[in-house]
């Protein structure tokens, strides 16, 4: 059988990670602003001029540009009006990596219809929408914190930190690409998941784990719950990774 052909456009940290763990199943064409590896085109999204390539040769699309608060939404809305137009009028599957830094800071739990879309956060919602406009068959994956590999909670906070009560929202990389791989066998389109572990431990519970080797059972938890069960339920997924507890890995 003839294999799939994608295009990443970002070759960054999960980028490159998907290329490594799915090149086994699918050939692949990936973006940075500047390469010179082997299957990997120099394109500038921030640039006015952008190159040219036949994208109706691929089979799927897969964006990991990311697109959070440190640029201002007018930068961010021409890079992506560059890459939506680098892309032309392709009919293919697309599936782009947001957050679920859109939603609210309230604590409750939040599935993928809980806000209306005036209540989801910018730049977020914004970006969505401008893609989505230009491909109605978009595919939006709501990534929680990114974890895994050399990504682990006690690299970047300790004990002493402040609000430790809260609970995470965590996803580890590894399922981030079993998602894409799963959404990409089974053809969806026009749908948007949040891909967060099932399990919600506090950071204390988690810095305590990693730190000290502790098992910690705590009594107050805080903040909101982002709900995967629309992903479970539709696509059957298992987890490979369901406790942030054991992240680091």
């Amino acid at each position: 059988m003839k294999m799939k052909r994608g295009l990443i456009i970002g070759k960054g940290w999960i980028g490159s990670r998907l290329e490594d763990f799915l090149q086994h199943k699918y050939t692949f064409t990936t973006t940075k602003r500047e390469s010179d590896a082997v299957n990997c085109i120099s394109v500038n999204f921030d640039a006015e001029l952008i190159p040219f390539i036949n994208t109706k040769k691929y089979d799927f699309v897969i964006i990991t540009i990311p697109f959070g608060k440190r640029h201002s939404l007018k930068e961010l809305e021409l890079r992506f009006t560059n890459i939506s137009n680098f892309l032309s009028n392709y009919k293919g599957q697309i599936i782009l990596l947001s957050s679920t830094g859109i939603y609210p800071n309230n604590d409750q739990i939040v599935n993928e219809d809980t806000y209306h879309e005036t209540d989801l956060a910018e730049p977020y919602i914004s970006i969505e929408n401008l893609i989505k406009m230009h491909f109605p068959q978009l595919n939006i994956l709501r990534l929680g914190g990114i974890m895994g590999d050399d990504r682990y909670l006690s690299k970047y906070i300790d004990l002493n930190k402040d609000e430790l009560n809260d609970m995470v929202n965590h996803i580890h990389f590894k399922d981030i690409i079993k998602v894409i791989n799963t959404c990409i066998e089974k053809e969806v389109k026009s749908t948007i998941y949040n891909v967060v572990a099932p399990q919600h431990p506090t950071k204390r519970e988690i810095l305590e784990y990693q730190i000290n080797n502790k098992v910690l059972d705590a009594t107050i938890k805080k903040g909101k719950i982002i709900s995967s069960e629309k992903l479970i339920s539709e696509l059957n997924y298992q987890f490979l990774f369901p406790n942030p507890l054991e992240f680091k890995s």
